[in-house]
């Protein structure tokens, strides 16, 4: 959710699998909102400091940076801003062997709503 840049949306690990997934979910509608782009680059600042500066290895004692996937989970198609800003953060992350991955088609199917999300 782009209003909620402090808060990590989904934190997900399959068993038997070493990657963390750290979920945007970007909602029908968000990538309207005025400087949703911007919103998008303040949560992902959330997400990367949430991996890198041990607040996740803390609520998840076996997690480690390095083993984290960022997805981000559109309903709508991506706009160009967005896409161009995901590119350079890609870019970034990669020294900390974090992986950054989207669908500019968007379409993605978000869960309904659930427990206490965490916040970065």
């Amino acid at each position: 959710m782009l209003a909620q840049p402090a808060v990590v949306d989904v934190v997900a690990k399959e068993k038997g699998d070493r990657e963390w997934r750290l979920v945007v979910e970007v909602e029908a509608g968000e990538w309207a909102l005025p400087q949703a782009v911007h919103l998008l680059e303040e949560k992902l600042n959330a997400y990367a400091s949430f991996a890198l500066d041990g607040q996740m290895q803390r609520l998840y004692p076996q997690a480690q940076a390095k083993n984290v996937h960022v997805v981000i989970a559109s309903v709508d198609p991506l706009p160009e801003p967005a896409v161009r800003l995901l590119e350079k953060v890609r870019l970034a992350l990669r020294p900390h062997d974090m992986r950054l991955s989207w669908d500019e088609a968007g379409g993605a199917t978000l869960p309904t709503p659930r427990g206490p999300t965490a916040q970065a």
